[in-house]
Order: structure tokens, then C-alpha cells, then sequence
């Protein structure tokens, strides 16, 4: 039987497969020996995974004040939208320390695997992804590159919602299919062999504009009701680096997800250290050279 104070590896690696856990233990095993120690931590198991879904962390890789300031605004966006979204994903931690490509992540981790996403669902998960962006205008009066990996997937989910879930009042309950070439498959490009009309297009083009504006609009409403809530963890989250998902419902005034699964999966504040942040990840990148 699992001690209580233990908390299950797989509930914090949703999607892992077998060889991706053994690689997260060899990983928290490394890191656990460069700390001295013959006992793996959480710590030790958190810290591998960043580095499998971020990358390694550059000590030389130090954030200029002001950007430092602009990831935590960003970050916090993320944090707050989802924490008072219904249906969204529970917030696990923010952090503004770079890794890899990121140069701050909001995690999240679901409380269940799920098959079936309904189109609330979607909506709150559109509102996250543009929480960031929400933010840099709410705070700092204009946006930043560090949106354009969110601002990417979020198009992308709308654009599934829209052309593939039949969620378009305007487009109807019709799937269309990813374009490409008769003779490359799916290799060639999505515009080459469109199975529909140009004003189809233009419909499906209005219909995810649309469902994006709305987002940004809910995430921006989101944080408006609550614009000393973010000022508190932009604050928190400039002077610690990394905020743990209780802490963030403690500063929202918001309960715990009530699952057991999800609360183990939870590291204590007393465990964490300033060094460290899968399930879903919204995170400030830098933008493509």
C-alpha cells in the first residue's frame, strides 16, 4: 500500500507511455545523484520531467528585469483564467524560469484521462490559451511575441472545431477533411486540394476569428473581475520564480480540486524548491528566428 505522503509518478506524466516513465526515472535518478542523494524525492521526479517536456535549464540564460516582469504578467494570465474557468484543467504550478525554448510555463494537470471533450469544454480551453495575451494588454497596455506559440495552437484547436466538431452554428455539422495533394497524401499542403469553396473558406476563416475574439474576450473579462488577484501572483511570481497550484487557488480565493488523484499528484510547498515546472502547458516563448 502507497504511503500517504507519496504521491503516484503517473499521476503527474498524463500521456507517458512505459519507455517515456522509465526515461523520467533514469532522469530523477540522475538528478537525485548530482544532489548527493541514494534516495529519489518528488523533487527529483519533477525536476526530470521538465527537462524531458522543456529542456535543460541554462544557468546563462538569466531574463533581463523588465522581461522578467512581462513573463510573469504573461504566466499569471494563464494561471488565473484557468483557475476560474469551470471546465478547464486544475493549475499544478506556474514558473518564469526559461528552459529550453519556454521562457515561463503554466501547468496543468488534468484530473482525469479524458476521451470526450465537450464544446465547453473547448471554449475554456481557447479562453487559457489567450489568458497571456489577455494579460499583456490588461497590464501592460500592448502584446508581445511571447504569445505566438499560444496564439498557434489556439487557431489550430479552433480550426478543428470548426472545420472537424461540426461547433460552428454559421458552418453547420459538416467535417472537413486536412487538405494535400492526391499524390502525396497528407504530405502536401493544407491548401493544395481543398475540398470545399472559396466561400466556404471565408466562412470557416470568419467562424475561428470569431471563436478566438470570444476567448481573448473571456480571458480578459476573467481577469478584469479579478485584476488585484493578478497583480498579487504577477507580484508573487517576480519574487519566488515558481508558484505552486495551491498557492494560486489560496491567492483567487478558490477550493482545491476535490479529487484525491490530482491532490497527490501535487508536490507540498514544503518540497518545492525555486528551480523548477505536463499534462497541459501554456507557456511565454521566444519567438522563431
Amino acid at each position: 500500500m502507497r504511503a500517504p505522503e507519496a504521491r503516484p509518478v503517473e499521476a503527474n506524466c498524463p500521456g507517458f507511455s512505459g519507455a517515456d516513465l522509465a526515461n523520467l526515472v533514469n532522469e530523477a535518478a540522475i538528478a537525485a545523484v548530482r544532489a548527493g542523494r541514494h534516495v529519489l524525492r518528488p523533487v527529483d521526479f519533477d525536476d526530470a520531467r521538465d527537462r524531458i517536456l522543456l529542456g535543460r535549464r541554462d544557468g546563462s540564460n538569466v531574463l533581463l528585469p523588465d522581461e522578467k516582469y512581462a513573463v510573469a504578467v504573461h504566466e499569471a494570465g494563464h494561471a488565473l483564467v484557468a483557475v476560474y474557468a469551470e471546465k478547464a484543467e486544475p493549475v499544478a504550478k506556474v514558473t518564469i524560469l526559461p528552459a529550453g525554448q519556454t521562457l515561463g510555463v503554466t501547468e496543468q494537470l488534468p484530473v482525469v484521462e479524458r476521451h470526450l471533450y465537450g464544446e465547453d469544454y473547448l471554449h475554456d480551453a481557447l479562453a487559457v490559451y489567450l489568458g497571456g495575451r489577455a494579460s499583456e494588454l490588461l497590464v501592460l497596455g500592448q502584446g508581445s511575441t511571447g504569445a505566438s506559440n499560444d496564439l498557434s495552437r489556439a487557431t489550430e484547436l479552433a480550426t478543428k472545431m470548426v472545420r472537424e466538431f461540426g461547433l460552428s452554428a454559421r458552418v453547420g455539422p459538416v467535417s472537413y477533411p486536412t487538405g494535400g495533394s492526391v499524390f502525396l497524401g497528407e504530405g502536401g499542403s493544407a491548401f493544395s486540394s481543398r475540398p470545399f469553396a472559396e466561400q466556404t473558406q471565408a466562412a470557416i476563416d470568419g467562424e475561428v476569428a470569431e471563436l478566438l475574439r470570444r476567448a481573448e474576450r473571456d480571458a480578459t473579462e476573467k481577469l478584469e473581475m479579478h485584476h488585484d488577484v493578478l497583480d498579487a501572483l504577477i507580484a508573487r511570481l517576480v519574487a519566488l520564480e515558481t508558484v505552486d497550484g495551491p498557492e494560486v487557488y489560496e491567492l483567487a480565493g478558490r477550493p482545491l480540486p476535490q479529487d484525491p488523484a490530482w491532490q497527490s499528484a501535487l508536490q507540498p510547498p514544503s518540497l518545492r524548491h525555486t528551480g523548477s515546472p505536463p499534462g497541459e502547458r501554456r507557456g511565454t516563448t521566444r519567438p522563431a528566428p
